[in-house]
């Protein structure tokens, strides 16, 4: 009887414990920032959540070496939640071409090897050719400033690093952009006209090697409906002529061999 008595009072005490467990409410997360993390910003300019911004955390940059999709949970129900069913085809009041979000990623390396080098998004359709180097310290120093401000929130439910947020205080990413109190016009006070593009558009992505005479294409960056974030890589000049070499070469092969053909 007394065993009987303990186990039934222990398989009770487990259940009060697990349901207690059950019905407490998950703790909210906090973003991280690290120097060299990509950040894909975007600001809204019209319509539902005009005022508000957000931020995702793609990680480090160097992993832009390759063509893939970013998981970062479902950020197509985050868009639409906080800034409308209708945010990816949404245009701007009063601004035609533009559509009411308009989002840019960037990266720098501000306290690693304290560079100041660069990497952030262009539209092609606005400015062919990558982005020019220059003193980087005010945006280098500005895209950190954002990093810290983005660690102030809590993760989105559902999304990996994705934070709302509004867009009124200190150092938010639209602070940096055009129109914002600290860009002096352009972005992060530096890019003419903008980093920035409409959700539609592919981005092109460069590296700003501080000290260097010119950027350099890697990539680019896409934003789906379905809020999709998708990176293809860029090859370097070299692969292109080493492509143009190997092509080259089976020309040449399938000439000689032709030629042994009809010699037989």
């Amino acid at each position: 009887m007394k065993n009987n008595f303990w186990k039934t009072w222990l398989i009770t005490l487990l259940a009060v414990a697990g349901a207690a467990l059950l019905a407490t409410p998950a703790r909210a997360q906090t973003p991280t920032y690290n120097d060299m993390d990509a950040l894909f910003g975007f600001r809204v300019i019209s319509g539902t959540g005009v005022g508000n911004e957000g931020i995702i955390n793609l990680g480090q940059v160097s992993q832009f070496d390759h063509t893939f999709t970013l998981s970062l949970g479902n950020i197509g129900n985050f868009m639409s939640t906080n800034f409308g069913s209708d945010w990816f085809t949404r245009q701007a009041v009063g601004q035609a071409g533009a559509t009411a979000i308009q989002w840019a990623v960037i990266a720098t390396d501000n306290n690693t090897n304290f560079t100041t080098d660069l990497w952030t998004t262009r539209d092609p359709g606005v400015r062919p050719t990558p982005w020019t180097p220059g003193d980087q310290a005010v945006p280098s120093n500005a895209v950190d400033s954002v990093g810290q401000q983005y660690t102030h929130n809590t993760i989105a439910p559902g999304t990996t690093s994705a934070i709302e947020q509004n867009a009124s205080q200190p150092n938010t990413w639209t602070s940096w952009q055009p129109g914002g109190p600290n860009s002096f016009g352009i972005s992060w006070a530096f890019f003419n006209p903008t980093d920035e593009g409409n959700t539609n558009t592919v981005m092109a992505f460069d590296f700003v090697q501080a000290g260097a005479t010119n950027g350099v294409q890697t990539g680019l960056f896409s934003w789906s409906s379905d809020g999709t974030v998708t990176f293809t890589v860029i090859p370097e000049p070299g692969t292109y002529q080493l492509m143009a070499l190997g092509a080259l070469g089976l020309v040449g092969l399938n000439i000689l061999r032709r030629r042994r053909a009809v010699r037989a």
